[in-house]
């Protein structure tokens, strides 16, 4: 099956258990993203399966599974909700995709300076919700808040709800700690976020990010009318 061999399914295996899947309709769901992919293109992109699907659950494990993939010279794809419909999760060298699902969970937020630290995968819903609970909302967020991840935001780069006011969203973080090809994890702050930002993990996989967050107030709904474009 592509470019896994019969004892690197067995690391996989014995490693990740039940987080790892090499059913063919799994990989196949984990084989695009949400948009249709072109007539055009799709012969030059060709098949986009993947021979096998882990989900991580914490920095350490990434670690090790990039490691052990740099070794045997195995590509890997990062995945969050592949929501951006812009190609950047498709494992176009098949190899493993990493599912970031299991990494959502909310690792600090502090009150004081106004910064939340989570891990990539967490939804950004979710937390909004947890921040509610401490008196803090988000300041900026994707028009895919209810479904797409703060670390596939970071990964893809943009604008959103919010950004007229507080700029683009790798502007807002503070740090990020991504783990490079060979395993190395780097704390990465200021200037260098840039170097994270719109890069689909090209420049590494994303792990935690820390970002600003703001008080809880009460917002008002403003619709403008414009009899032209101009």
């Amino acid at each position: 099956m592509g470019k896994l061999k019969t004892r690197d399914r067995t690391y996989l295996q014995e490693r990740f258990g039940n987080r790892v899947t090499f059913d063919k309709l799994e990989r196949k769901l984990h084989g695009h993203d949400i948009a249709a992919m072109p007539k055009l293109l799709k012969p030059l992109i060709g098949n986009t399966i993947p021979d096998a699907v882990v989900q991580p659950e914490s920095t350490e494990e990434l670690v090790e599974l990039i490691r052990w993939a740099s070794q045997k010279g195995i590509p890997l794809t990062p995945r969050a909700k592949a929501s951006s419909g812009y190609g950047g999760v498709l494992p176009i060298k098949k190899g493993v995709v990493v599912d970031f699902y299991r990494m959502n969970r909310v690792m600090a937020i502090d009150k004081e300076n106004l910064t939340a630290t989570v891990q990539a995968g967490i939804v950004w819903e979710k937390l909004d919700r947890a921040l509610e609970k401490e008196g803090l909302a988000l300041k900026l967020y994707p028009s895919s808040y209810p479904g797409s991840t703060v670390g596939g935001w970071l990964a893809q780069g943009g604008t959103g709800f919010g950004s007229f006011e507080s700029g683009w969203f790798y502007q807002n973080i503070t740090a990020a700690k991504v783990v490079l090809a060979d395993g190395t994890v780097k704390d990465v702050t200021g200037p260098d976020i840039e170097l994270i930002s719109d890069a689909e993990g090209t420049t590494g996989l994303i792990s935690e990010i820390t970002l600003k967050v703001m008080p809880l107030e009460d917002m008002e709904v403003i619709a403008i009318g414009c009899p032209d474009p101009y």
